[in-house]
């Protein structure tokens, strides 16, 4: 009886090992980014090697505080009264959502501000998250074209899969010479471009599309 139910717990082991292996999860596979030429060079410019920086929307609901520095439509009327660390920081990156949802941006030259259906970048043109780029306009005339290998087929969450191309949709005080300045969108998708597949900062080859 006992050599009975000792080979019975033996093949009840071996069952329940058996099974563990062949429906437990799934080994985790790395994502990781290839480069490739789907763009013919030979139909871009190379502009030489850039810095890369990132800017972003600004959300007032991250800002507690006294909300004691005003902010000024374009017409002249007041918008209202903000935190002032949330002020210096939409002034920094240019747009910025308010509490009650509406996104606004800076008006540098007038140092007002424009309620805005989509973040706007220089001359009108509007802002794509992970696409539009802040510029110097000495080296890249604004409304460009750009490639950037660094980029393509780089993983992107729930935004997709990079394609390498951007567009010089705006500039920045502090865009100067080989520099430019992803617009991110939300801050959150900065995980993407500084994670071990898109290898983070640093310099990246830039070329404009003819």
């Amino acid at each position: 009886m006992m050599r009975l139910i000792l080979v019975f717990t033996c093949l009840w082991a071996v069952v329940c090992v058996t099974t563990k292996i062949e429906h437990g999860p799934a080994p985790i596979v790395e994502w990781r980014v290839k480069m490739v030429d789907s763009i013919p060079l030979t139909q871009a410019k190379s502009l030489g090697k850039f810095k890369v920086t990132y800017y972003w929307i600004v959300p007032e609901e991250n800002y507690p505080g006294r909300r004691e520095v005003p902010l000024y439509l374009a017409d002249g009327k007041l918008l209202g009264y903000y935190p002032r660390k949330f002020v210096a920081d939409f002034k920094k990156e240019s747009v910025a959502r308010l509490r009650d949802g509406r996104l606004i941006s800076y008006l540098k030259r007038k140092q007002r501000v424009c309620i805005v259906a989509e973040p706007l970048g220089c001359k009108g043109f509007t802002l794509t998250t992970l696409k539009s780029v802040a510029v110097d306009t000495h080296l890249i005339p604004l409304g460009s074209e750009l490639y950037i290998p660094h980029y393509e087929r780089l993983y992107l969450g729930p935004n997709g899969v990079h394609n390498g191309i951007f567009y010089a949709h705006d500039v920045g005080s502090q865009v100067r010479g080989n520099h430019i300045d992803i617009y991110l969108g939300e801050k959150d998708n900065l995980k993407y471009l500084t994670s071990k597949s898109g290898r983070g900062a640093g310099q990246v080859d830039v070329y404009l599309l003819k």
